[in-house]
């Protein structure tokens, strides 16, 4: 690592010109001496173009992509720095974040760092901050305890670990970051910094403010899927250590649900089949 090492933040984006410029002047803000910024838009159709036109210290491509894990494995091929972040269009950096980041390299030598990070709604109003917890590949693989809570571009990674853990997972949509860091987590040690990094937007258009309307979302169906990956054989014990666990843990949330949570989703479904 060099006195002040390389950041390369990767920002995949598609038709996110509200607010991408915000994202853009939260990296210039950091104000830190080694820092490229790679934007990969698939094609966007709205002012997108005009925005990277100004801003001539941007590294971007714009064409036609297989969704957003191809467009981020694209940047982060592309990446020339030490240290990798991951900023979508619609979310933002803290302030000093990056010097934060980079401090904590320097001292550890560890390979990933994580922090907090802000939920804000689409005016850019913090809603509430993410205190991150849970961070373990058990804590990951066990989804169904809900133990682990994340804000995705308040993690960084050394970009030599795309050397022993591979790529994103180009056939997942909504999960591809989870799936990573499980990969990750059973390699790596992931570092604590105790400050808010990066604020994550919440709102209709986002695959996650989608997905909240639904009362199983889509998402939670390929956060199983991703999981199951990570059990085991079933001739190995810990295949149906977690299948007992996750079969408690169904029907816990279920009956939580339907009886102790006041208008929930599936309270209110199986309230109007009675």
């Amino acid at each position: 690592m060099t006195p002040h090492p390389k950041f390369s933040i990767i920002t995949p984006s598609m038709n996110q010109a509200r607010f991408l410029e915000e994202n853009i002047l939260s990296v210039l803000a950091q104000q830190y001496p080694d820092v490229e910024h790679i934007i990969i838009d698939g094609g966007s159709t709205d002012a997108t173009l005009d925005i990277l036109k100004k801003y001539p210290h941007l590294r971007w491509v714009s064409e036609p992509d297989r969704g957003q894990s191809h467009a981020l494995n694209k940047g982060f091929k592309m990446a020339t720095g030490d240290i990798i972040g991951w900023l979508n269009a619609d979310d933002t950096y803290c302030p000093n974040a990056l010097t934060l980041v980079a401090s904590a390299f320097e001292r550890t030598g560890v390979m990933v760092v994580y922090g907090d990070g802000n939920e804000m709604d689409e005016q850019g109003r913090i809603q509430r901050v993410r205190k991150t917890r849970g961070i373990s590949s058990d804590s990951f693989i066990k989804y169904w305890k809900w133990e682990y809570e994340y804000t995705q571009p308040a993690v960084f990674f050394r970009k030599d670990v795309f050397d022993s853990v591979g790529f994103l997972d180009e056939r997942l949509y909504y999960v591809m970051d989870h799936e990573f860091f499980i990969r990750l987590s059973l390699q790596y040690e992931f570092h604590y910094i105790p400050a808010v990094l990066a604020s994550f937007r919440l709102h209709d258009e986002s695959k996650t403010g989608h997905v909240y309307k639904k009362i199983l979302p889509d998402s939670v169906w390929e956060l199983h899927r991703v999981s199951r990956r990570f059990w085991g054989r079933p001739s190995e014990g810990k295949h149906y250590a977690y299948m007992l666990s996750f079969a408690g843990g169904l029907l816990r949330s279920f009956f939580k649900n339907i009886f102790l949570v006041k208008g929930s989703k599936l309270r209110t479904f199986f309230r109007s089949w009675m």
